[in-house]
């Protein structure tokens, strides 16, 4: 009996077997309802979450780029989307492919790019979007985001420049930076300074570059002329005004600026300014930052330009939606822009890039929004507000998309030749001017 009952056993696992060898297709149309379930959620996983690319002008990995990235993962737990952070620059050739190759992306541009590639048709037209949110901006800022009526971005953050000067050296002199009230004053302290201590007084850029053009235009705004006509279409600095500017800048500061200002840029003026072979220099908010991650050999004070009547060169850095974003990704992209200007988010960008090597964060870049005075960042540190007051009376730097050429083939070139005494400033205002509504008219 137990023999027959084996037998019996081994004649059905052998028919089963033959069974599943017939059937092996079946396992593939399997329907249970948890693989259901799971394909159900997949789908609408696909459909429903949105994931947008948010374009910076920094490489994600770097300092600024993870004080970013906190932002928008603050974003992301509360949003029903998902906004991922790619790394950018300022290219302008690429930038203009990205627009149409990857439309489902918000781009952080400079506000001169805005321009440029609103005027050309690749920008969303953001007029009346954001009108609530336009009254967080000073008028001159929101207006760089604008090309004949229409806007084209939203401002995110930015810089201005300030009079940064050596708080210890002065104390030493015996001198007040309250005093300085006027261009008059300050070069008063500046003899005083340079004769009570050797120390030279205020860091300049000469050299060929970027940084020179901004540099000279806070003169030019500041003594009253401009760049450009109202309109944008023809040359406006040759004039007296901007004659003054520029000899006060090389003839009358010149004198007190570090040895190697001819030759040097922004990041010389910095460096002269670090090592206190001068008193003042004219940087941002990281010109603050800077001495500090250098192991603080001074406190540093800020005053605004208008005390030595300048204007504050500012590079507002704005969000923007290409033109062919789709109308749910537009959606999206307008509330996490909304996001990005809210106090929260503002608050966050003062908080700075992170260094391991001091354990500390540096402000990198400044809030645009003007009633940030009583967020806890201010509260904190309240000298860090002047930096917004720039923004009130801008020097702006490239007022028209077609100014970036002039500036590249004429104006700073020359700007170079005038400091070095190559060229008069009569023959470069010319120069400027004849050459400039050539190319102006052109574009």
């Amino acid at each position: 009996m137990r023999l027959d009952k084996w037998k019996t056993i081994i004649i059905l696992f052998v028919f089963c077997g033959m069974l599943n060898s017939c059937g092996g297709k079946q396992p593939q149309m399997d329907t249970s309802p948890v693989s259901n379930t799971q394909n159900l959620a997949q789908d609408d996983l696909s459909s429903n979450d949105l994931v947008l690319s948010f374009r910076i002008t920094w490489k994600s990995y770097s300092g600024r780029g993870e004080a970013i990235q906190a932002i928008v993962d603050q974003y992301n737990r509360q949003a029903d989307d998902t906004i991922t952070l790619t790394d950018g620059d300022e290219d302008r050739a690429a930038v203009e492919t990205l627009l149409t190759s990857e439309p489902e992306t918000i781009f952080v541009l400079p506000y001169r790019f805005i321009q440029y590639f609103g005027g050309k048709g690749y920008l969303q037209d953001l007029t009346g979007t954001f009108a609530d949110e336009k009254a967080l901006f000073y008028d001159t800022v929101w207006a760089l985001a604008s090309v004949d009526g229409k806007t084209f971005g939203v401002p995110w953050l930015g810089h201005s420049m300030c009079l940064l000067y050596n708080k210890n050296l002065l104390e030493s002199a015996g001198l007040r930076a309250e005093a300085i009230t006027s261009m008059e004053s300050f070069l008063d302290m500046l003899d005083t300074i340079d004769k009570k201590t050797g120390v030279k007084g205020l860091a300049l850029v000469g050299a060929e570059s970027n940084d020179l053009s901004w540099m000279v235009n806070q003169f030019i705004y500041g003594f009253g002329s401009s760049l450009v006509s109202e309109d944008g279409k023809t040359v406006a600095i040759h004039n007296e005004k901007s004659v003054r500017a520029l000899e006060t800048y090389r003839d009358l500061l010149g004198p007190y600026a570090q040895q190697t200002w001819l030759n040097d840029t922004a990041e010389g003026a910095l460096s002269a300014f670090r090592n206190q072979e001068t008193a003042f220099v004219i940087l941002g908010i990281w010109g603050v930052t800077d001495i500090l991650k250098n192991g603080s050999p001074f406190e540093v004070g800020i005053l605004p330009l208008r005390n030595i009547g300048l204007c504050s060169e500012v590079g507002p850095m704005m969000m923007a939606v290409p033109a062919g974003m789709s109308a749910q990704g537009k959606e999206a992209a307008y509330d996490f822009i909304r996001y990005m200007i809210s106090r929260e988010a503002q608050e966050e960008i003062m908080k700075g890039e992170y260094s391991p090597e001091h354990d500390v964060y540096y402000p990198f870049r400044t809030p645009i929004r003007y009633d940030m005075a009583d967020s806890q960042i201010f509260i904190d540190h309240p000298e860090y507000l002047t930096f917004i007051e720039g923004f009130q009376t801008p020097s702006i730097d490239v007022p028209v998309p077609g100014w970036q050429t002039v500036k590249d083939e004429i104006y700073t070139p020359g700007l170079h030749r005038v400091m070095s005494g190559e060229i008069t400033i009569e023959a470069f205002l010319s120069d400027v001017e004849t050459r400039g509504n050539q190319i102006l008219q052109e574009q």
